[in-house]
């Protein structure tokens, strides 16, 4: 009856690798430190793959702005069906509301936002701190256009140029929410730092 009681611990079928291998604190101190280098080398690849996404849609954008079209995505594939819009101002503004969301991207990625630095301006006396907008409502501001564009009925094409913004500001997050999940990793590996005496 003891026999039956007793309980036998699980056993894993030996894969070349000990599972359960107790590091010493130099070992424990070199992972770390590859596991550091690892993340930093991904958070820059992250970083500059979110300044090149930013920079190139900003500066479409801004080409966009000075010659403004009916159906904004035929602007870059010469057509007869281009028609100017001098009589509707609404390219203009939803183009520079545009801009100033991707400079607010800008800010955010150029100024590692994820800690809530800001950037600090001074001119003579003047002290003026900079903090970039949350995404809320760099959502909110790139859902405007395309929003009055389905309101108003105008084509899939124009509501499709309106909400790459959206797209930009939904790309950066998830790149920043990477950099900070992965930063998050390695203090808790830190953490859990353990002294292995004779290991």
């Amino acid at each position: 009856m003891d026999q039956l009681r007793r309980r036998i611990p699980f056993r894993a079928e030996d894969n070349g690798e000990d599972e359960n291998t107790v590091l010493d604190e130099s070992e424990q101190e070199e992972l770390i430190q590859r596991l550091k280098k690892q993340n930093e080398t991904l958070n820059t690849q992250y970083q500059l793959a979110m300044q090149v996404i930013i920079a190139l849609s900003a500066f479409i954008h801004l080409v966009y702005l000075f010659n403004p079209t009916e159906e904004p995505l035929l602007f870059f594939f010469p057509s007869s069906l281009h028609t100017q819009t001098g009589s509707k101002p609404l390219p203009r503004p939803f183009t520079l509301l545009s801009l100033i969301v991707h400079c607010n991207l800008f800010l955010r990625v150029h100024l590692g936002a994820i800690h809530n630095s800001g950037l600090q301006m001074r001119i003579g006396d003047f002290h003026l701190n900079l903090h970039p907008l949350p995404y809320s409502i760099s959502y909110a501001l790139a859902l405007v256009a395309p929003t009055v564009c389905l309101f108003f009925g105008r084509s899939w094409l124009t509501a499709a140029w309106w909400s790459v913004t959206l797209g930009i500001v939904f790309t950066a997050q998830t790149m920043q929410d990477a950099i900070i999940s992965g930063n998050e990793g390695i203090s808790a590996l830190e953490k859990l730092r353990y002294t292995a005496p004779g290991a």
